[in-house]
Parts: C-alpha cells; structure tokens; sequence
C-alpha cells in the first residue's frame, strides 16, 4: 500500500546527510525493516524447531551444560546427546539427538534400531534418565521387557524419602473403598481424572485424589509443600498415574530379581566401558565435524574401529562364542 501510494505521488527516495526524507519513505524503510527482522526471526525459528537453542556455527547443535566445564561456570557448548547401544560386548547401533536429556531419545533410538535389524532384542537395560511413562508404555506395547533403573530408587531408599507424610507411597490406601489416609487419620477421595498432553503427543492420566478437610491439621506444614513460603489454601491433593505404576511395577520385578542384577552388572561394564573406551583409551572428546549426518558418520567409523578391537582381543584370549557372564535362565 505505501509502495503504491509513493508511485502515485511520483516521489523520489533520497539518502545521505543534509536531505530531508519525505515521511512517506521513513514509513516504507521502517515498514521494510520489520519485514525483514520478521523474515529473519520465521527463518530461526524453523532451524531451531522444537529445541530450545542452536548454535550459529552448527545448526544442528544444541547448547547444553557438559561434564567437562573448565571455567567451572556451568559455560553452555554446542553439543549433542549421543546414544550407544550394545549388546554382548559390540556397539550394535548409535544415535544422535538434539535434545539435551535421554528421556525423548529412547523411543526413536529403538525405532532406528527396529529398522536396522529383524531380529527383536527382548530386555531394554538402562539407567534412570530413560525412565518415564511414556518409554515404558511404549516398550511394553511393543513386546520389549524392561529393566530400566527408577528414577525415584536412590531417593526411595533414604530416610527423608521414608519419612515424608506427604508422598502417596508412605499413606495408607484402601483398595475397596479406593482412598488414601494420611498420617493424620484423614481421607483423600477420588475426585476426577486429569489427562495431560506432552509435548511428544503422549496423554498421560492421573487420578486425582483430595482430602476432605486440611484445616486445623497440626501435620500439615510436614504434609503440603510451601509455595512461595505460604501454604496453600487448598486441601491436600495427590496425583496417582495407575498406569505408569502397574509399568513401574512390572518394571521393578525384573530390576530387583537375580536376572535383573545380571542385566544391570552387564549394562554397566559393557555400555560404560564403550563409552569409556571411546573418550579416554582413542582420546575421543569432541567431534571433529560438524551436522548431525556428519557426526553420524563420523561415530559409526568409531564404532567399526570399537568393534574390531573387541573382536581382536576377544580372538587372543579365545573368548569367541563365550558371555561376559554366564547368565541364569529369567523369571
């Protein structure tokens, strides 16, 4: 609309000091500049995606606080989260993820896996970033078994953890009637089902459970958490996710087994020591490309070199066709 309205009025642009613009010009630069920043910022933000930043150096790298921090200042660096997997002894697959944790990279990872080989691997060992609702419903749907370490099992086993009132696994619940008591003899009832969307489309579900009454109660500082150093107004409430436990359930009964010690102990020596390996025997740190099909290229080289020696050693101390450990047959 201005550049029609300048061409009517037959108005010549003017640069440099000592010459008035016409106010039609400065409303043309300024309307020209805004569409040029917003151009600038839609650009940026089709490269940055779901991520929360990117590096200008290397687009698809994410900043993220890393192990080695030697201004000791929590520096964030352009990196990625890299994923290995191995099994009896070989590096048999590697990812490389944008995001800084390893919760959203078990589910594609294990795609890409699917993808690669026919054969269906049959339990999923790992540590406690990977655990979540989402993976677990995920992986038993998908015929996997899972001995993946619970978030909650360190904290699970301290006495503040043991001791707080408020956590719904130190109350009493009632099957029958389907109520929580808490330490001060009172009940929390059943009040609705609340569904969550994340941002990966997974809809998580809660029951929700809430005391009838909180006032008056000489345990409730212990009870309900402050916010904003005030505690709320509202009676107690808890959140039961009865899906995500019956998984965690069926979850803890292969992590706590024999079999499961077995599958732990392996996972630590074997994963561990790849990465150990590949970090301080090759004296590999930090990638030496840049783009995610580059390091992709770049980690697979590694993980033939990885091999080989694996193979190698494995030839000299005629331990072809042998496990780590001698396994007992899974419960």
């Amino acid at each position: 609309m201005l550049e029609q309205s300048i061409r009517e009025k037959q108005i010549e642009f003017v640069h440099g000091t000592g010459k008035r613009k016409h106010p039609l010009q400065r409303a043309f630069e300024s309307c020209l500049a805004l569409r040029d920043k917003r151009n600038e910022y839609d650009e940026k933000l089709a490269i940055l995606g779901s991520r929360n930043s990117y590096s200008k150096t290397d687009h698809d790298a994410t900043f993220m606080r890393l192990k080695e921090d030697h201004m000791l200042n929590g520096q964030l660096k352009p990196a990625y989260n890299v994923q290995l997997a191995v099994h009896s002894e070989y590096i048999m697959g590697v990812g490389v993820f944008p995001n800084p944790t390893d919760t959203n990279t078990l589910i594609p990872f294990m795609q890409q896996l699917e993808g690669q080989y026919k054969q269906h691997f049959q339990y999923v060992v790992a540590d406690a970033g990977y655990d979540s609702n989402e993976n677990l419903a995920w992986l038993w749907a998908h015929d996997y078994k899972t001995c993946i370490k619970p978030s909650t099992y360190e904290l699970s086993k301290t006495k503040k953890y043991k001791k707080d009132i408020g956590r719904a696994d130190n109350m009493v619940y009632d099957e029958a009637t389907d109520t929580f008591t808490c330490a001060k003899g009172r009940t929390l009832r059943f009040q609705y089902i609340r569904r969550n969307k994340s941002k990966t489309g997974f809809i998580k579900q809660n029951r929700v459970y809430r005391c009838e009454n909180c006032n008056y109660c000489g345990l409730r500082k212990e009870c309900q958490k402050l916010k904003f150093g005030k505690l709320p107004k509202g009676n107690k409430t808890i959140y039961i996710a009865t899906d995500y436990r019956e998984l965690l359930a069926k979850n803890k009964a292969v992590f706590d087994s024999d079999y499961g010690l077995q599958l732990r102990v392996n996972r630590s020596i074997q994963v561990e020591g790849a990465f150990g390996i590949t970090k301080e025997d090759f004296e590999y740190t930090r990638f030496r490309h840049r783009g995610k099909v580059n390091v992709e290229k770049d980690l697979l080289l590694l993980a033939f070199g990885y091999n080989l020696l694996k193979l190698h050693n494995r030839i000299q101390k005629k331990r072809l066709g042998q496990r780590l450990f001698e396994t007992n047959s899974a419960a």
